[in-house]
């Protein structure tokens, strides 16, 4: 079917996905804002900020969740419990204070009868054997360091869970955004094919595909709006009413640079790391059982009568006689225990080192995929439509090839928007194991 006419659109399609183009564009206005002074840099910081004020950015919902997150601040306690025992990890057991009456007599239990009648007071105290209250501390300092590692997991495992609930509400909106402008191009297409109805240069099934288009696209939108009300009421969970602010049109850096480094400094590590700290220093506090334990003792007698009053001192020793039926035993088990902690730790690591070797793997994937999109696929597919609007402008053209060709543009800029936000959600996971604390 042959078209003459000259009222069709002119697609400038997704404007709003102007924010989506390569950082590798912006690089000469980078340059241009580097060599600004510093009084220019912190002004346009400000006005940063305050063109942020009223949305709700990435950084808002994470300053929320931290603050209104029970789990964190429920880890910090425990950290604070764990410190102020540690405390006491390498202090000396109490002192013990015993007073007897000594020799008397049970005829009259008179306490001044007798000279050998007196009153003892003895103070005690006992000495653990070797090294035990050095390697105790070294425990307590250790469980500290982990329960702080806890606290630093804690915190990193809610900035990822509010990461992706944040890009889950900006997936759906961004979507929508694009259905929106995809309705307004087939409703500009519908009103351009009533009018070459009427002049018999459209046919009715053309119409008909265009409003049954429409329709898809509307149900399309509803879904995509009731899933973004749906996120946002999980954000709200932390967020709270801040959750429900317009979002802002671009992705925050963390969403869109890949961050570099090790997984050195996973907090998930260090928690292992000083759990396998603590059961060495166990291993060295089953070793100190196999020494003696001493006791000090001191006494003072007061006598009856004219008697001298008497003063006694002692040192005890325990006899660890018997260390296969007690010692060895705990120190089999503070070994092995720690022998599970260096296998533990060195399996976490290897699976960890894995997971992050696989994202980055899917990163570069996405990158390639991203590129194609940007530089072939969508400009192939818009020269394409727009070989077919020249083609119905010069009256050589169908209706129909124009309306398959606009829509495989906006698919293609639909998968490229997807693929650009599955990335966004990789760089969360990458972050969980990469990021460096601040």
């Amino acid at each position: 079917m042959k078209l003459s006419f000259t009222h069709l659109p002119l697609l400038a399609l997704l404007p709003a996905l102007a924010f989506l183009a390569p950082a590798g564009a912006g690089a000469d206005s980078q340059a241009n804002s580097q060599a600004k002074s510093q009084a220019k840099s912190q002004e346009d910081s400000r006005d940063g900020a305050r063109a942020d004020e009223g949305l709700l950015t990435l950084e808002v919902a994470e300053r929320a969740a931290r603050q209104q997150d029970e789990g964190i601040q429920a880890a910090e306690q425990r950290r604070a419990g764990l410190a102020a025992e540690a405390e006491a990890a390498d202090e000396l057991p109490d002192p013990r204070l015993s007073v007897a009456m000594q020799n008397v007599p049970t005829d009259n239990y008179s306490l001044s009868d007798s000279p050998m009648t007196q009153t003892v007071v003895t103070l005690s105290q006992t000495l653990p054997a070797g090294d035990t209250l050095a390697h105790q501390a070294d425990v307590a300092r250790a469980e500290v360091a982990g329960q702080q590692a806890t606290v630093a997991t804690t915190e990193r495992q809610l900035d990822r869970e509010i990461r992706r609930l944040w890009l889950d509400v900006y997936r759906q909106v961004t979507l929508s955004r694009l259905l929106e402008e995809e309705q307004r191009l087939y409703r500009e297409l519908l009103d351009s094919a009533s009018t070459a109805y009427e002049v018999s240069e459209a046919s009715g099934s053309d119409l008909v595909r265009l409003q049954a288009r429409l329709s898809r696209i509307a149900d399309d939108l509803d879904r995509r709006r009731g899933e973004a009300d749906a996120a946002r009421a999980r954000l709200a969970r932390w967020a709270g009413e801040k959750a429900f602010l317009p979002l802002p049109e671009a992705l925050p850096d963390v969403l869109r640079e890949t961050p570099q480094g090790s997984i050195d400094r996973q907090p998930e590590l260090d928690r292992l790391r000083a759990q396998l700290t603590a059961a060495r220093a166990r291993v060295d506090v089953a070793e100190d059982q196999f020494d003696p334990e001493i006791g000090v003792q001191v006494g003072y007698g007061l006598r009856a009568g004219s008697e001298p009053n008497t003063l006694s001192a002692g040192v005890t020793l325990s006899l660890p006689i018997f260390h296969e039926q007690r010692q060895s035993p705990r120190l089999r088990g503070a070994q092995r225990s720690a022998q599970a902690a260096q296998l533990e730790l060195a399996k976490r690591a290897r699976d960890l080192a894995a997971e992050a070797d696989s994202i980055r793997a899917r990163l570069a994937a996405l990158d390639r995929r991203i590129a194609r999109y940007r530089s072939d696929i969508i400009p192939e597919l818009q020269q394409i439509a727009d070989l077919n609007r020249g083609d119905i402008g010069a009256g050589q053209g169908e209706f129909e090839a124009l309306i398959e060709a606009e829509r495989a543009v906006v698919n293609a800029r639909q998968e490229q928007l997807t693929l650009r936000l599955d990335r966004a959600d990789r760089l969360i996971d990458l972050r969980y194991l990469l990021e460096t604390p601040a």
